[in-house]
């Protein structure tokens, strides 16, 4: 089992939302597509966590449906702070697997051995992430039936980062009842929101921020400095199931 985790595109085709996604991200999200088409062998799925668009426009969505049409791979996607779950649902609905009807963005796709569940985890307007009775309750009875390894998909982090900073804005309510209904689990978190490749323990369970395409930080423990975009190369990673268990590798791309 192979999952390459991607996440914060910030694409946008008209006005950028943030101001600080790069202007030319659609040309370096054509090297990444490439990058992952290529490799062999193929993952078997693509999980995005969040942040598609930077602003979330009908022509945003739309650009991004042509610019993943060469992964011919099933991709699962949960919406970011900067998207709208109405346009994303419209316009990328058709290239996402596993989308459930409803008011949130979840998903659940079942691989051989691996059961992923995306969960939408957005507050219309804010920042950070919540986790509301509806979506909890959704989630329980995904983990009731989920086969195999369970991989949760998520924009906001459940974990504080030790920067203060981003430590406000990730899963700020629900958290508790979350822990709760992983106790007795093993279960892998991928996230995004942060912009900066984060792997840690939460409990039993591994939680993967992947970084973004669009800009990146310096993520300092502790460190009280307001986080500002870094020119640095951009990786992604490839979770894989081997025999010695799940390793991560990470692939360089200098677009």
């Amino acid at each position: 089992m192979l999952i390459a985790h991607l996440s914060d595109f910030h694409l946008f085709t008209e006005r950028s939302e943030t101001g600080e996604a790069r202007g030319d991200i659609a040309r370096v999200l054509e090297a990444l597509v490439a990058d992952i088409a290529a490799l062999a062998p193929r993952p078997d799925i693509v999980a995005i966590s969040g942040d598609l668009a930077d602003g979330g426009t009908p022509a945003d969505y739309a650009r991004l449906t042509a610019l993943l049409a060469p992964l011919s791979m099933p991709i699962l996607a949960v919406p970011g702070n900067h998207d709208r779950r109405g346009a994303m649902r419209e316009g990328l609905g058709s290239r996402l697997t596993g989308l459930v009807p409803g008011p949130f963005l979840n998903a659940r796709v079942a691989l051989p051995g691996v059961t992923l569940l995306g969960l939408d985890t957005v507050v219309p307007g804010a920042p950070h992430g919540t986790l509301c009775a509806e979506r909890l309750n959704w989630l329980e009875g995904e983990l009731a039936s989920s086969k195999g390894t369970t991989v949760i998909v998520m924009h906001h982090p459940p974990v504080q980062t030790g920067h203060p900073h981003w430590d406000t804005f990730s899963l700020i309510e629900g958290r508790e009842r979350f822990a709760e209904l992983l106790a007795g689990r093993s279960v892998r978190i991928l996230c995004g929101h942060i912009h900066q490749p984060f792997h840690t323990d939460w409990g039993a369970h591994h939680v993967g921020v992947a970084g973004s395409p669009a800009f990146e930080y310096h993520l300092t423990p502790g460190s009280i400095e307001t986080p500002c975009p870094q020119p640095v190369p951009f990786s992604y990673p490839l979770h894989h199931w081997g025999p010695q268990g799940v390793s991560v590798y990470r692939r360089h791309l200098r677009a």
